[in-house]
């Protein structure tokens, strides 16, 4: 009785697994034909690959100067856009905490209108900030900023929820008040996670910033897409090995912090 009951589960677990994957293989080829993918043309323009690769073999050392100069202006849009983020995002992830927020209904809304933010991509919100106040530096400092407060107020909030109910029981029994329950109860506990996560978005502020040059903003990411405009193969192939290496040096800092954070906190 037991083996034909065994024989019968495996019987069911392979049909789901076919039906399963049957259903995963008509959306693929349904999400194919709706956006036309037309492999036969991917084949077919192949040949003209080792032509541009071969373009893209050159470096023009004059545009280094100018591409260091507009690095530099990225760094500090990424860097001037995580600050006021970080600040901005813990005041608001400490009202947003559902174990320490003064109010449930301010909790959820917070949650709530930074869920719908963060669902925006940042060159929509570039685009929208672009069309108030037209291009420049500024439009994407202002992009920056939304993306960067939506993404910590998320982690910070996460941190804070985890920071466990004990602490907060143990405070509030003593007749804390909700400022010093945050600054002297959770921060201490939080701040370990909370400088991991603002590590973490400062790579993607500098990515944001780079990206950003594709609607105008300014910085590398606005040399690279003109360079890109007028099919200057040598200067797109000098700013991007440039990008390519600030990247790989920030990854190796950010990196290393992260680590001497986490086996600090130990």
């Amino acid at each position: 009785m037991e083996m034909n009951y065994i024989r019968v589960t495996s019987k069911g677990s392979i049909w789901k697994m076919i039906l399963l994957v049957a259903a995963l293989v008509s959306i693929f080829v349904l999400a194919a034909m709706l956006i036309n993918l037309n492999l036969e043309q991917f084949f077919a323009r192949l040949e003209n690959v080792p032509g541009v690769l071969n373009s893209m073999m050159a470096i023009d050392a004059s545009i280094i100067p100018a591409a260091l100069l507009e690095l530099v202006t990225s760094l500090s849009l990424a860097f001037l856009a995580l600050v006021v983020g970080v600040f901005l995002a813990i005041i608001l992830s400490f009202l947003a905490a559902s174990n320490i927020t003064p109010n449930n209904f301010l909790s959820s809304f917070i949650k709530g209108s930074f869920a719908v933010i963060r669902s925006i991509p940042s060159l929509v919100w570039g685009l929208m900030v672009i069309a108030s106040l037209g291009f420049g530096n500024t439009s994407g400092f202002i992009a920056m900023l939304f993306s960067a407060i939506a993404y910590l107020v998320k982690m910070f909030t996460g941190s804070i929820e985890d920071a466990g109910y004990d602490v907060i029981e143990a405070m509030r029994s003593t007749g804390a008040s909700w400022f010093n329950i945050v600054y002297h109860g959770l921060l201490p506990l939080c701040i370990t996670s909370f400088v991991a996560w603002i590590t973490v978005r400062f790579e993607g502020n500098i990515s944001e910033s780079i990206s950003l040059g594709i609607i105008g903003v300014g910085g590398i990411g606005l040399l690279l897409t003109q360079a890109i405009g007028t099919y200057n193969y040598a200067q797109t192939t000098t700013i991007v090995i440039i990008i390519c290496s600030f990247m790989l040096i920030i990854e190796f800092l950010m990196t290393r912090i992260k680590s001497k954070i986490t086996h600090g906190s130990r």
